[in-house]
């Protein structure tokens, strides 16, 4: 039986848990690699396959129309979960469709650098490696100390010359919290692009970005945000959407025209050369064809799900969960990656316990054995055993990797 969200009643998050009947033969501590789906959206979903299955509509048009409209609600969600207006949000397929617009719109010219850490995972660093093979830019790794990347790492290598910072906001090989404000407020005064990959952020932390400078947030649906369905969340600046034009351009971005599109198209002095006018959104930067709406139904009910419990709620949960993994990892002291920042720690705990990554990894199959889901990660020989501890998660998943970890090490 699929259990239905009443989005007018506020939710904890051990309430929410009960959505998730995938925890029900697992222990499920990996949402940072792609994590599992509520109920609520896959009743959305399935609500929606039926409405394509028949077409109850007068006719296909309104049939479509009617698809589109129902692609407002993540976008709605995003705006309030990031605190922005909705002009400012557009849905992208990915993290990596995100950051290939970033890099294929912000003009850089020969001699342009930009500034990635070390620590990133591949995508943050392949669209501008891709563009330097076109231009003569200079990418520029900031170097990882100590575990955690500082704004300090990053002025420090900046100059006339700098362009761009890439950066995702938390590290997914180490959990590092990146201070993105502070960064922001770098970028700011140094006029500087600031594209930040929100992945491992959005849906877990607060984030408001009513407040911080940022001009590209992008946020894949499939991590944190519990909507695995090829579909995501991008945030623009005020200074994109006045200044830059996307690479490529969809007929749904454009203003729509007298009538709505249903009385367009049955309008026998339309041509394909009027002079179309594009909106001055966020979504202009969107591919804005047929699109695909079962992701961004999925995506719009999970996006609901971390409103209705509230994100300061589900950032509270998360660090009592990871508080209680720190504490039991420093029982069977083990070699942690991950540091005991405060606000510079995420919802991504890494540790190695045997300091050998080989006998990590067997340590990871055991546990998977048991049907304890973590990963194994690293970038630049930093990284280990990640475990992601998410709001459905409870004190129980902890112990119970704790006790698996035991077992499989006597």
């Amino acid at each position: 039986m699929t259990t239905t969200l009443n989005t007018e009643k506020k939710l904890t998050a051990s309430e929410a848990r009960k959505l998730f009947p995938g925890l029900n033969d697992k222990v499920f501590l990996d949402a940072a690699c792609v994590s599992l789906i509520p109920t609520s959206a896959k009743a959305a979903i399935e609500n929606f396959l039926d409405m394509a299955l028949y077409c109850r509509a007068k006719d296909a048009s309104l049939h479509h129309i009617e698809m589109d409209k129902m692609r407002l609600e993540p976008i709605e969600e995003a705006a309030k979960l990031l605190n922005v207006p909705t002009k400012n949000i557009c849905l992208v397929e990915s993290t990596t469709h995100g950051l290939n617009i970033a890099a294929n719109t912000i003009p850089l010219e020969e001699g342009d650098t930009i500034l990635i850490p070390d620590t990133e995972f591949l995508q943050v660093s392949i669209p501008w490696m891709k563009k330097q093979e076109k231009i003569n830019l200079t990418i520029k790794e900031v170097k990882t100390k100590d575990s955690k990347l500082t704004v300090e790492d990053f002025a420090e290598l900046i100059d006339e010359k700098t362009k761009v910072i890439c950066t995702s906001s938390v590290q997914w090989c180490t959990g590092h919290r990146i201070d993105i404000e502070a960064l922001g407020k770098l970028c700011k005064e140094k006029n500087i692009w600031l594209v930040v990959d929100g992945v491992h952020e959005m849906g877990a932390l607060d984030v408001d970005l009513s407040h911080q400078y940022v001009d590209f947030y992008i946020a894949g649906g499939h991590k944190w945000l519990n909507s695995p369905f090829g579909c995501g969340v991008m945030c623009l600046s005020d200074k994109v959407l006045d200044t830059l034009e996307p690479d490529s351009y969809g007929y749904l971005a454009t203003e729509d025209p007298e009538g709505g599109w249903g009385t367009y198209f049955r309008t026998p002095s339309i041509t394909p050369f009027d002079n179309f006018k594009f909106l001055r959104t966020a979504k202009r930067f969107e591919i804005a064809g047929t699109s695909n709406y079962p992701g961004a139904i999925g995506l719009g009910k999970s996006l609901a799900l971390v409103n209705q419990i509230g994100i300061r709620n589900v950032e509270k949960r998360i660090r009592e969960l990871t508080n209680l993994l720190h504490q039991e990892l420093n029982k069977l002291n083990v070699s942690k990656v991950t540091k005991e920042d405060g606000d510079l720690r995420s919802g991504i705990t890494v540790f190695s316990y045997f300091n050998d990554p080989e006998k990590d990894l067997a340590l990871a199959n055991q546990l998977l054995k048991k049907k304890i889901y973590i990963s194994l990660r690293y970038t630049s020989n930093l990284g280990g055993l990640r475990i992601s501890t998410h709001y459905f998660n409870n004190e129980e998943d902890i112990f119970k990797l704790i006790q698996g970890i035991k077992e499989a090490t006597k």
